[in-house]
């Protein structure tokens, strides 16, 4: 009975001090229950060094049981290199601890300097005592003063509630292997945590037991076990990490490991996670045929029985597979890699968004693994079925330094794609498919909508400025829609070609790695890189999507680089000094001269033209907009540098490419002095060019003037004329003229809010209401407003057919049926309503054909008023266009919803009679056309 109340006196103290942080019990003579809790998260060996604590300045007083955030801990019996234990210098023991019935004993403590080597410091020796209940307690005394800055380490361990011989995560890594090498990975990458078994493409392996090489097992710090694997009746050990280095096999020494002996003669390692770079190595000598594991399948979702892989596939949605989710910004690659069994077909998404593989190359790292795996070629059209493609992978060389078995790939109807995934090769790093969610057209024309972005530092020639402290880092800016780049004012364009590091204000500069688009090539996607690793592209930024403009300038979607990178402005930007010949960029074609005291560039003999060949002329009218492109090297002939010549706007100069001088103007924000006039048959864009000699300071000049007007012409066909009439003194010059059209739509919709557009073809009952939109595209809605004339019906694909039923007659709707003008020249679009009817002929469909023109708003009413009196108005104003027809047809009569379909008819032709302000175009097409 003494011993039970003994024992339960001494158990309930034991939890009592468990939970004490700084107070000594004086319960028991024995220090296993007399002791200061001592509980500081920076003497862990994983801590990285910084030397802000020192244990010489501690007043120690009896005894201390370790802890690690509440873990129960033990003093390190290694040492352990590149970690102070939160000071200058790390203290471990000299030896093993003791058992518990070996009483209090004395270990030597040693010390490691990051600079020195193990065992470099002979610091006081301590006491230790081995408690029931596996802990220990240290009598901690003052280091030696000889010791710098030094600090007892800790380490713990988890306790373990399962066995890890079955309950270990499986580890195939073949490029782990001792005769690998090449590529730099770092463990520190990954998530190591837990236990592991080692397999060589599906075979056991085990760690080596002797020293590997530098660089070997493609990592920098190879890692091996200082000591020999236990045997099954050791249980769980502990053994030392060594990595190699130049100066020796086991320079480096890592935090140390847990291993056990599993029945079926292999091993399990609890795996630490090490400072600076290190890779666990695998020894390719003890590689076991007999080996076997499974890994775990992808979870399939809504799996369908039909064979077609676009009814039949897995949904796989890994946020983490996005180039958003780069490692050094998220500071762990997600889980392993793709080395696993894959099954089937797999559409890809992001966070419920519909994604697809990239077709460019990503960085390493960029997709939540080591290696990112991309398309290696287009995708496929609807058309083309299931196809094969090849598959890269990057890594910090080279953007497909690694390639993949290929995958099949199929386009589905709804504009997505199925792949038939498997498992990447295995020697590839941890490989993970990419997968991109691709942006939607812009609802706007970024040419017009844009950010400026003028920030001289960005230039290609200039270098960074300082040390690295003032590098510019475009990964800390919030970018938000497009940009337009210029330098002092000067619009210029991103470099297609290679910046050396640090350029541009940053260490990896940004080019566009291909050509910037022409203007019908729209929007497009381009690759970035950035100068890293000693190559032009050894660093690959997130592609951008870039737009050429009107007016011979870039606009670029930017987004934010992976990296402390920055976007390059390179073309055009003048920084040269001493010869201006340089700052010229004469073309193959060009060479640069002087002439009466002015550099420019010249034209080379076999491209040499008169000036009467009006300087190369191209012109361009375009809807709302106009543009003319002229030889630099003819107009500098002629005494006209580039440099002096403007629109009507002083402020709308010429832009220089290719050695064209180009000017742009459009009727929105780039006016520049331009007019808009009409004169009853054409509305005429105008402006002039202008090249005027600098007579700053001068009274009188005597030198030409260059004045070069020119039109945009546009007509009822679409035909778009451009005239330069050069006045009195100034140089002659004849140019042709351009071309264009507008566009005219007729669309039924099913609603008086003009939202659901009829899908496919129109069916109909009798009298039920039909609601009609003329719109035309492509005019400025400012300046024109459309006015539907008539709109009749025919039984019969031809407007011309001599039965028909007006709608619409002078503008106003016809007073004898159920038809209601909704709205009529106040707008680019007019619309109208009527119940639906069937020819007494017994035909099911009927065809509709309206003619319209355009009226100039700025001097006209144009809209149209019609009342019970006085049903139509006169038409008041000279500005108005001869009519042209558009048709729409069959809209067929539905009998109980349940339609008679018929084939579809298009016909096309041109109205006679040419007019200023529309496109004229006969159009008896089915609805089908438009939805």
């Amino acid at each position: 009975m003494r011993f039970l109340i003994l024992f339960c006196l001494l158990y309930l103290t034991g939890e009592r001090i468990k939970g004490q942080t700084s107070d000594t019990t004086t319960s028991s003579t024995d220090p296993c229950y007399e002791y200061t809790v001592l509980d500081n998260s920076w003497r862990d060996v994983r801590y990285e060094p910084n030397g802000d604590h020192d244990d010489s300045l501690v007043e120690w007083n009896g005894w201390y049981r370790l802890y690690l955030n509440g873990e129960s801990a033990h003093m390190s019996e290694w040492c352990v290199s590149h970690t102070n234990c939160g000071g200058a210098a790390a203290l471990y023991l000299n030896g093993s601890h003791p058992q518990v019935e070996d009483g209090v004993v004395t270990l030597e403590v040693l010390g490691y300097h990051p600079r020195g080597e193990c065992d470099d410091y002979r610091s006081t020796p301590i006491q230790i005592k081995a408690c029931p209940g596996d802990y220990y307690v240290y009598k901690l005394v003052k280091p030696d003063e000889s010791v710098r800055g030094p600090s007892y380490c800790a380490v713990a361990f988890n306790s373990l509630s399962n066995d890890p011989c079955y309950s270990y995560q499986s580890l195939d890594h073949p490029w782990r292997a001792t005769n690998e090498s090449g590529t730099l990975i770092c463990d520190e990458f990954f998530s190591m945590s837990g236990w592991h078994r080692l397999f060589y493409n599906g075979m056991d392996i085990r760690m080596p037991e002797s020293c590997v090489g530098l660089y070997s097992c493609n990592g920098y710090y190879s890692l091996w076990l200082n000591g020999p694997h236990p045997q099954i009746e050791d249980g769980v050990v502990t053994i030392e990490v060594c990595g190699s280095y130049d100066a020796g096999c086991c320079e480096f020494v890592g935090v140390p490991i847990r291993v056990k002996a599993c029945p079926g003669n292999y091993y399990v390692y609890e795996f630490a996670e090490q400072s600076w770079c290190t890779t666990y190595c695998i020894d390719v000598s003890t590689i076991s045929p007999t080996a076997s594991f499974t890994t775990s399948a992808v979870t399939a979702f809504n799996m369908t029985l039909h064979d077609d892989p676009c009814n039949n596939y897995s949904i796989f949605d890994d946020q983490n597979r996005s180039p958003d989710y780069y490692f050094f910004h998220h500071n762990l690659i997600n889980g392993y890699d793709d080395t696993r069994e894959w099954h089937g077909w797999y559409r890809l998404f992001i966070n419920g968004s519909s994604a697809q593989m990239p077709e460019l190359c990503f960085s390493y790292m960029s997709c939540g693994r080591f290696s990112s795996l991309w398309l290696g070629g287009p995708h496929p059209e609807i058309e083309d079925g299931v196809v094969t493609r090849e598959v890269y992978g990057s890594n910090y060389q080279r953007c497909s330094y690694y390639r993949s078995d290929p995958i099949q790939v199929k386009a589905c109807p709804g504009n997505y794609y199925v792949y038939k995934l498997i498992m990447p090769d295995r020697f590839i790093p941890a490989p993970a498919y990419c997968a991109v969610v691709l942006p939607s057209p812009p609802s706007f024309d970024p040419c017009y909508s844009y950010n400026s972005l003028d920030e001289p530092w960005r230039a290609n020639t200039i270098p960074v400025i300082g040390d690295w402290t003032n590098l510019r880092c475009d990964y800390d800016v919030d970018w938000n829609g497009w940009y337009r780049l210029f330098y002092n004012g000067q619009s210029v364009q991103m470099p297609e070609s290679c910046v050396s590091r640090d350029m541009c204000g940053t260490f990896h500069p940004l080019w566009l790695n291909g050509p910037h688009p022409q203007l019908e090539d729209g929007v497009v996607t381009r690759q970035v890189c950035g100068f890293g690793w000693n190559d032009c592209c050894g660093y690959i930024s997130r592609p951008i999507r870039v737009k050429a403009c009107p007016g011979n300038y870039y606009v670029y979607e930017f987004v934010r680089p992976l990296l402390c990178a920055a976007y390059c402005a390179g073309r055009h930007i003048v920084l040269c000094e001493g010869n201006p010949c340089l700052e010229l960029n004469c073309t193959e074609n060009e060479q640069c001269e002087e002439k009466h005291g002015v550099y420019g560039c010249t034209c080379k003999e076999n491209h040499h033209r008169s000036q009467h060949d009006a300087f190369d002329l191209i012109e361009t009218c375009e809807s709302s907009y106009g543009s003319m492109s002229l030889s630099r090297c003819q107009l500098f002939e002629a005494g006209f540098p580039s440099d002096i010549l403007h629109l009507n706007d002083p402020n709308c100069r010429g832009t220089i490419r290719n050695g064209r001088v180009e000017f742009f103007f459009d009727n929105n924000d780039h006016i520049c002095g331009t007019s808009l006039v009409a004169n009853g048959t054409h509305f005429i864009y105008k402006n002039v060019i202008v090249g005027e000699p600098n007579s700053a300071g001068h009274l009188i000049n005597r030198e030409s003037i260059l004045k070069l007007s020119f039109s945009c012409v546009y007509s009822q066909s679409q035909t778009l004329s451009m005239n330069i009439n050069p006045l009195e003194s100034t140089v002659h010059v004849n140019l042709a003229a351009g071309q264009g059209t507008y566009q005219v739509r007729m669309i039924p919709y099913q609603d008086v809010e003009f939202s659901h557009p009829f899908a496919g073809s129109v069916n109909v009952e009798l009298n039920e209401q039909i609601f009609v939109e003329v719109r035309v595209d492509g005019v400025d809605s400012h300046q024109f407003a459309s006015v539907i004339d008539t709109c009749w019906a025919t039984p019969v694909n031809d407007p011309y057919y001599p039965l028909r039923w007006d709608l619409i007659t002078d503008m106003c709707p016809n007073s004898n049926d159920k038809v209601e003008l909704l709205q009529n020249g106040v707008s680019t679009s007019s619309r109208f309503s009527f119940s639906m009817f069937i020819f007494i002929s017994n035909s099911t469909k009927i065809y509709l054909h309206c003619a319209i023109h355009l009226c100039f708003l700025t001097d006209n009413d144009c809209s149209v008023h019609c009342d019970s009196e006085h049903l139509h108005r006169e038409v008041r104003s000279v500005d108005l266009c001869d009519s042209t027809s558009i048709s729409v047809g069959p809209l067929m009569l539905s009998d109980g919803n349940k339609g008679v379909q018929v084939s579809n008819q298009v016909r096309a032709s041109r109205a006679p009679n040419l007019c200023a302000s529309l496109m004229i175009l006969l159009i008896s097409i089915s609805v089908l056309t438009f939805f």
